[in-house]
């Protein structure tokens, strides 16, 4: 199991589609009525940069079953905003390269001709998933 705090509360994967072993297109509802909303921002709700990056690790988290931590943003860039509103399902196509514990990747958030977010970072699998270190 791997750890999404966001998948089935403030978004949900409609549909998946497998491109090729290393590249996936996925659907995406986004939850308009989510709390976060209310503090980003109530009067033009957007969604923040860092639940669009935490959306991208989730669903690549999904396709291997595997839990990951975020090490590194090569290139990361919100270029429009995600408002819920006129936007509730964004497309994510997300290409990533595997070798030995490190997954480098590549994704986009758009919707139809409008690109909001592009991505170039680095995974590695969280080895102390559910491990709180307390002992």
């Amino acid at each position: 199991m791997t750890d999404t705090f966001l998948l089935n509360d403030f978004y949900t994967i409609d549909s998946v589609q497998n491109i090729n072993d290393q590249n996936n297109l996925a659907t995406i509802s986004i939850n308009a009525q989510h709390p976060v909303f209310k503090g980003h921002f109530e009067q033009i709700p957007v969604v923040p940069g860092v639940f669009q990056t935490q959306i991208i690790k989730e669903v690549l988290q999904q396709h291997i079953n595997k839990d990951l931590l975020f090490t590194k943003g090569d290139n990361i860039k919100f270029l429009n905003m995600i408002l819920p509103d006129k936007h509730p399902k964004v497309q994510l196509e997300i290409i990533w390269k595997h070798t030995e514990n490190k997954y480098a990747a590549e994704a986009k958030l758009f919707s139809e001709n409008i690109t909001f977010t592009k991505f170039k970072g680095s995974f590695i699998i969280n080895s102390n998933y559910g491990n709180t270190g307390i002992t």
